[in-house]
């Protein structure tokens, strides 16, 4: 789970413990209590935690397992580094158009694509599109709005004519 620059040399992105809040839309109090529950919120290194993209998408299902399904937080405490590994595990191209399968009777859970789902006897799936497309808007939204203050050069009308610029004759 640790943050290590991938192989073209460029760093992941990391996200800091109020942009994982801000993204997810979790209050503090519930990332509190995630902390003190669930090992891979808490188990950072250094006194600044950081969090990747699979973190927050990871967050997001917890998220919607907590507040859809009705699942405690408490319950999850296993499964969540399961969870957290897989959204870890490959970009989020990769991941757009799988499904996470949550066996909760069994503690375990898995990606698949959706025509590859088995019977089990109790399971939560989880598409992920959808959630990477909420955290995807929540990100755009988060970033301030480009300021042109810094171009070097002023902004230059194109495309008239030398007569046009000279005036009429």
């Amino acid at each position: 789970m640790g943050l290590t620059p991938r192989k073209n040399g460029i760093a992941p992105l990391q996200f800091t413990p109020g942009q994982l809040r801000d993204t997810v839309g979790l209050s503090v109090e519930t990332f509190r209590h995630w902390k003190r529950v669930l090992s891979p919120f808490s188990d950072r290194p250094g006194r600044a935690s950081r969090f990747s993209t699979g973190d927050l998408l990871a967050a997001s299902v917890l998220r919607r397992l907590t507040d859809r399904c009705g699942v405690r937080v408490g319950h999850l405490a296993e499964i969540s580094k399961e969870i957290v590994s897989l959204c870890n595990s490959a970009s989020w191209a990769s991941l757009e158009d799988k499904v996470l399968i949550v066996d909760l009777m069994n503690g375990a859970c898995r990606l698949a694509y959706p025509r590859d789902i088995g019977a089990a006897d109790v399971a939560v799936l989880c598409r992920l599109q959808p959630l990477m497309s909420e955290l995807r808007d929540a990100l755009l939204r988060s970033q301030p709005s480009a300021d042109q203050r810094h171009l070097y050069f002023l902004p230059t009308q194109v495309g008239r004519t030398a007569q046009a610029r000279r005036g009429p004759r």
